[in-house]
């Protein structure tokens, strides 16, 4: 039998609070949900309740989302940090802080029931210990994805794919060394992506963060590089404007 969870939801508006907690109920995951309307009122709840996740808004009145991060550093037991926000230009800010995930407001039922599994899985492996020895790299849990193309099936290392662009029903995958016109739409390719190291920009790109080297606002452009490869990319103006690299 899997071990229920317990979580904190924190926002600041009482419907958005109880449509999640609705939403993780669906789930069957959880045994314990707490809410807080503040950080300060989430605070006040961790000093008694050890939540394994905490979906966490980011802008609230007062402090924002990113201070609790900061108080979550004496816990003993830190739990896993799922933002949960309409603004899409905190997600580098959330990689940042270490978040478990991030998902957009309206939250999407499989998005969150996905966030939820990949947590599930993930605590599972931290607690056998054989795996705790090994200590692999998060780069490395996952060597390869599968990818189903138009002639058969591309095995690919998901660290070296730069990005993927939608393209009608089909995705283009860049990777350092060829294209790859992937036979599924973005949204099933970014199912099989690991973590977050990549970033969903819009409904047409998913890029891998850690290869971007240069922002230009000016142009709308994003170069990303890796293994002396190099490529650049226009986005709409938007979503350039999103992406907070401080």
């Amino acid at each position: 039998m899997v071990q229920k969870l317990k979580a904190l939801i924190v926002d600041d508006e009482e419907s958005a609070r109880k449509l999640l907690a609705k939403l993780l109920e669906e789930t069957q995951c959880f045994n314990e949900m707490r809410m807080a309307k503040s950080v300060q009122s989430a605070n006040n709840e961790l000093t008694h309740f050890d939540p394994d996740l905490i979906f966490l808004d980011i802008k609230m009145p007062g402090k924002d989302g990113f201070s609790i991060i900061h108080d979550l550093e004496q816990k003993k037991n830190k739990p896993g940090i799922v933002f949960v926000t309409a603004f899409e230009q905190f997600a580098i800010q959330a990689i940042k802080n270490q978040a478990f995930d991030y998902l957009l407001k309206p939250v999407n039922r499989k998005e969150l029931k996905k966030c939820v599994q990949k947590f599930i899985e993930r605590r599972g492996e931290s607690q056998i210990p054989e795996r705790k020895i090994t200590s692999p790299d998060p780069q490395e849990k996952i060597s390869r994805i599968r990818i189903s193309t138009r002639t058969g099936t591309a095995f690919i290392n998901p660290a070296s794919i730069l990005y993927c662009k939608a393209d009608g029903n089909y995705t283009t995958i860049c990777t350092c060394e060829k294209q790859h016109l992937c036979s599924m739409n973005l949204g099933k390719v970014e199912e099989q992506l690991p973590g977050i190291e990549f970033i969903r920009i819009g409904r047409s790109y998913i890029i891998n963060y850690e290869c971007i080297t240069l922002l230009d606002r000016k142009r709308s452009q994003i170069t990303l590089s890796k293994d002396g490869e190099s490529v650049t990319i226009k986005i709409p103006k938007q979503h350039i404007k999103d992406l907070d690299l401080i």
